[in-house]
């Protein structure tokens, strides 16, 4: 099945058509198959008014008219913000594709691909961001986009829904974002209320040379005391100091004690 796309516009009166694309498409019979082209289209009037239509015949020309017409018969509008892009942020999801829509400042253009934007081409948008994710096939980014339009909002619809003027709309918008500032300045000078001062440590007991006494050097004095160094003392030496030592051998023995002699029995 071959697919060829085309970027075709037309002007039919007030409307303009976009040819998206073209496929071949085949259907097996009983006598064999049978070959057909079916077409995508897109008509718009470039003023907020876009439809899309889908068409299948044997010929090319035959498939694009029915596009066109089923196109015509399926138009909406769509609100647009200035003439020239959309009031906020969409999303549209059809089957895997999800679309992003988002409004743009004038002179961004149309950053779209495919057949997104032949539909805001078609529709009259000057300025708009979209993206796709999932899956690319045509039918289904248009889907999706038309959903995105379906769920699109206007300032007029939001103030009838609460009753209101589009002017109280936006005094309210001006009056929030105001108590807002407001609640936050608030919120501030009662941080600072009930902040409790924080106390400050006591420095530290200085030293001599004005340094606390936790950074000072350690001083001599403060080492703890060596040991004993251990003198060397030659063979010579130590003899004599035994020689010394010894007792002489020329000194009287000590008197010994007179014995005593048992008393006799009688």
């Amino acid at each position: 099945m071959s697919e060829q796309r085309m970027d075709n516009s037309r002007e039919r009166g007030d409307m303009v058509d976009k040819l998206i694309g073209v496929r071949r498409v085949a259907k097996t019979v009983k006598g064999g198959r049978r070959m057909a082209f079916g077409a995508l289209v897109v008509v718009g009037d470039e003023s907020g008014r876009v439809g899309w239509g889908k068409g299948k015949a044997r010929e090319v020309p035959d498939a694009v008219r029915k596009a066109t017409d089923e196109a015509k018969r399926a138009m909406v509008r769509v609100p647009l913000r200035q003439g020239r892009t959309i009031h906020h942020e969409v999303h549209g999801r059809f089957g895997s594709t999800r679309v992003i829509l988002k409004p743009a400042v004038p002179g961004t253009g149309i950053i779209a691909g495919g057949p997104m934007r032949a539909v805001f081409e078609a529709m009259g948008i000057k300025d708009v961001i979209a993206k796709a994710l999932g899956s690319t096939n045509p039918y289904n980014m248009i889907q999706a986009t038309f959903d995105a339009f379906a769920s699109m909002e206007t300032p007029r619809n939001i103030a009838a829904k609460r009753g209101l003027k589009v002017t109280d709309l936006v005094l309210h918008k001006e009056e929030a974002s105001k108590g807002e500032t407001d609640q936050k300045e608030l919120n501030e000078a009662a941080a600072k209320a009930t902040k409790k001062p924080v106390a400050k440590k006591a420095a530290p007991a200085k030293g001599r040379g004005g340094k606390p006494e936790g950074d000072r050097k350690p001083r001599r004095d403060d080492k703890k005391a060596e040991a004993p160094k251990v003198q060397a003392v030659s063979k010579s030496d130590s003899m004599k100091a035994a020689i010394k030592a010894e007792p002489k051998a020329d000194a009287a023995p000590a008197a010994e004690a007179p014995a005593v002699e048992a008393p006799k029995a009688e």
